[in-house]
Parts: C-alpha cells; sequence; structure tokens
C-alpha cells in the first residue's frame, strides 16, 4: 500500500536535562543509495531521516528553516498543539503559504502539555515521504515521566521507499486519476527492513495503565455544545471527455476521497488562515461545512446506489466559537471500498470516547462510551466500514485542519478544516502573524 502514515515508537528514558531551543533545517536534495540504487531526495541537513529534536515539556523552541532546495516546502510539528500559535503549523496554503526555493522561515514551536516522542514532517504535496523525524519531549527538569525507568531508549521511525522519484510518483498518480505506484520497501529508520539487535536472553515485562492521575489529569467533556457527526469515504468522479488516460479508477473513473461527502480544495494562491485573520474571507473559502452528512444511508452496506459515490467539491470550513465543547462522529463508509482511515486533528489532543463497527447508532452506542479514563490522541483509526467518536474542548484559536494521514486520501480531498473564534481575553486569541511569514 502507498504512503501509509508514518510511525513513531520510542522507549523513553527518565532524565532531568535541558536542550537546545535553536534549530536549523535545511532542506536540499541529498544522493541517498537504497535497494542497491542511488537517487536523489529532498532531506534536513542531509539526513535521511532528518535530526532528531529534544525538548524539555513547556519549551518554546525556533526552528530555522532555510530552503536550498528547488521545490516548495513546508514543515509541520504532528503532535504539538502550539496554543494560539497556528502561524507555524505548517500545512500548505492552510496556515501559510509555502517556503519557496531559495527561501526561509523562522518557526516557533510552543510546546505546552505534550510529552513523550511526536514527530515533524512536511506538509506539502508527498515531500514528507523523506522530509521527516522525530521530536522527543522529555519531562521538565526535575520531574519524571509516571513509570519506571526503561532499560533503553529506542527511536523507531517507520516509512516507504520508491526507487523512482517521489515527484514523479505523485505527478503520475495525480494524472493517471488511479491509486498511486506501490512503494518498493517499507524503511526502518532510513533503511529497508533492518532488524534490531535485541538480546534474547532477557525477558521484558510491562503493564499498561491509564494516565488519568494528578499529575495526568483527565477533562474529557461530559457535555458537549456541539455535535458533528462526518462520513470519511473514497469517491469516484466521471472521466473528463476525450481523456482515458486521466481514468484510470474503477470502470474508466477517477478516484476522490471526502468528508461528509465534500471533497476538499485547498486554496492554490492564498492561505485560509491569513485570509481569515485579515477578513478577506470572500472568495475564499465558505463557512457551512455541514453537520451532518447530506445523505442518510446504510453506510456500510454492501452494495450501495452508484449516485452516492460522486462527491461535491469546494474548500469548506467548520466555525467554533471558543471554549466550545465537541462531540465528532467519524463514520467510516463502503462506498467504492471499505478501508481504514488514520484521521489526524491539528492544533488538539482529543479522546476517544467510543467506537465500533457498521453504522453508528446515535440512541444506543453513547450509553458506552467511556468518559472516565478514554485515551487521549491527535490521530485514531476509524475502522474499516465502523465508526470512532471523539471529544474536545474548542480552547485554541485559529485554524486548524482535519485530515486523513494516507497521503493518496488527502490528495483526493479526505479533509477539513475548523475555524475556532477568539475568545474575549488576550490568552484567548490568535498570536498577531510573524513579520516573515512566507509570501504567496
Amino acid at each position: 500500500m502507498a504512503m501509509k502514515t508514518y510511525t513513531l515508537f520510542l522507549i523513553l528514558l527518565l532524565a532531568n536535562v535541558a536542550f537546545a531551543n535553536h534549530y536549523h533545517f535545511i532542506v536540499k536534495e541529498t544522493s541517498i543509495e537504497r535497494l542497491c540504487k542511488s537517487k536523489k531526495i529532498l532531506t534536513v541537513n542531509g539526513k535521511f531521516p532528518g535530526p532528531t529534536i529534544y525538548a524539555n515539556k513547556g519549551s518554546t523552541l525556533i526552528v530555522h528553516v532555510h530552503n536550498n532546495s528547488k521545490y516548495n516546502i513546508t514543515i509541520h510539528w504532528h503532535g504539538v498543539k502550539q496554543p494560539q500559535n497556528p502561524w507555524s503549523d505548517g500545512p500548505e496554503y492552510i496556515t501559510q503559504c509555502p517556503i519557496q526555493p531559495g527561501s526561509k522561515f523562522k518557526q516557533k514551536i510552543i510546546l505546552s502539555d505534550e510529552e513523550g516522542t511526536i514527530w515533524w514532517h512536511a506538509h506539502n504535496k508527498w515531500a514528507r515521504a523523506t522530509v521527516h523525524g522525530a521530536i522527543i519531549v522529555y519531562p521538565k527538569p526535575g520531574t519524571s515521566y509516571p513509570f519506571p525507568k526503561p532499560h533503553a531508549e529506542i527511536p523507531i521511525i517507520l516509512g516507504e521507499w520508491w526507487k523512482d522519484s517521489v515527484v514523479e510518483v505523485l505527478n503520475e498518480f495525480v494524472g493517471s486519476g488511479g491509486q498511486p505506484k506501490t512503494s518498493d520497501a517499507f524503511m526502518i529508520n532510513g533503511q529497508p527492513g533492518d532488524f534490531y539487535p535485541c538480546s534474547k536472553h532477557v525477558n521484558f515485562s510491562a503493564s499498561l495503565r491509564s494516565l488519568a492521575s494528578k499529575l495526568h489529569p483527565i477533562s474529557v467533556p461530559t457535555k458537549v455544545e456541539t455535535r458533528l457527526v462526518s462520513t470519511v469515504s473514497v469517491n469516484l468522479l466521471p472521466c473528463p471527455k476525450n481523456d482515458t488516460r486521466a481514468c484510470q479508477g474503477p470502470n474508466g473513473t477517477r478516484l476522490s476521497a471526502s468528508m461528509n461527502n465534500i471533497s476538499f480544495l485547498t486554496p492554490p494562491r492564498y492561505n485560509i488562515l491569513e485570509a481569515y485573520y485579515y477578513n478577506r474571507v470572500k472568495g475564499m473559502f465558505g463557512m457551512d461545512f455541514p453537520d451532518f452528512p447530506p445523505y442518510v444511508f446504510n453506510y456500510t452496506d454492501d452494495v450501495l446506489p452508484l449516485e452516492l459515490e460522486l462527491p461535491k467539491f469546494g474548500t469548506q470550513v467548520k466555525v467554533l466559537k471558543y471554549n466550545t465543547t465537541v462531540e465528532l462522529v467519524l463514520q467510516g463508509t463502503n462506498l467504492v471500498t471499505g478501508l481504514d482511515h488514520p484521521m489526524h486533528l491539528h492544533g488538539y489532543n482529543f479522546y476517544v470516547v467510543g467506537w465500533g463497527l457498521g453504522n453508528f447508532d446515535e440512541k444506543s452506542d453513547p450509553k458506552n462510551y467511556n468518559l472516565v479514563d478514554p485515551p487521549r490522541r491527535n490521530n485514531v483509526a476509524v475502522p474499516k466500514n465502523g465508526w470512532i467518536a471523539i471529544r474536545f474542548r474548542a480552547d485554541n484559536p485559529g485554524v486548524w485542519t482535519m485530515h486523513c494521514h494516507i497521503e493518496r486520501h488527502l490528495t483526493w480531498g479526505m479533509q477539513t478544516v475548523f475555524l475556532v473564534k477568539n475568545g474575549h481575553k488576550p490568552e484567548e486569541h490568535i498570536l498577531p502573524p510573524p513579520h516573515h511569514m512566507p509570501p504567496c
């Protein structure tokens, strides 16, 4: 399968140390040999994967991103909430225009309650195939993680590798209207499947428990002010006349994807955050992303009407009042095909209060919600032909996207945007933009 979500695993070593708060990321092409073939790939500081960022909880970091490549680039700090600071979040044409070749951008990374291992990656086109790395957030000096000291610390970064240029793979994929070329290898720490030399003579045991404690309180909303239900679907588009080369989807169609039957169109020359901040919304995007699916049907049935497969296109956002409590049910469908969808929300952590297979039942399923110690995530997999229910409090003003983290699904349009309005106090407002935002 092509372009799956990259995953980071880490066994963390307790430490009471302070780290540098300034980093320089030099984005450039570097010749790398894998699978007995050398090719030029985009890298940060000539490394693949890129450099690891080390930080303490609550730190503020400055990352100077210099684009020395011939391609546009943006960098996203996956799992960092960036309170009041969407300007450095990174998704192309959502919160910023890309850093153009020969340009630079000083990004402020504001850590708040993040702990453990998260990651950074490019957030434009498919550049994250090679532009990515780990962020390891240690406790504040003088504190520790809420588990015993581990035996070792091992970051493991999983990815994919194409023998061909990723740019060529993307262009061929978009032009064909079908599936992308399958990757040639899965990567572990930038290598195609090396084994880690673990000892066979030592047994390790551990127990998993909830982090609902005084140091890690659970604040899942028990009362909900805004309820949303969104389908997540793969769709089909009819073939343009006289262009069968662009219609390599099922039965001569083009593949697409949607949330609530809207296939998201990213603005081509401006970004949503600046349009909102400077009140230039007209003609840029709409504010009427639907609260519920436009059609109610048996979403996971084996046979579904063909007319349901055709999405609408638009740049629609959902507006939320500051500090409102939100429940969002993500419903998988069997349109075209049922698939898992790892959905990522920028700017927030959320609580996964429920999940199930089949269709969500608004009367019976909420009775089984876990409101005591649910998992706290920023990325969650909607199961194939199933549903996930999440809750969060909209207390981070700004423009924050939610999308499937499988690149082909994002390219097809499985994305939306939450526009969280300012509150009444200064600390509830979006921070002023930096003077050096990349121009469009």
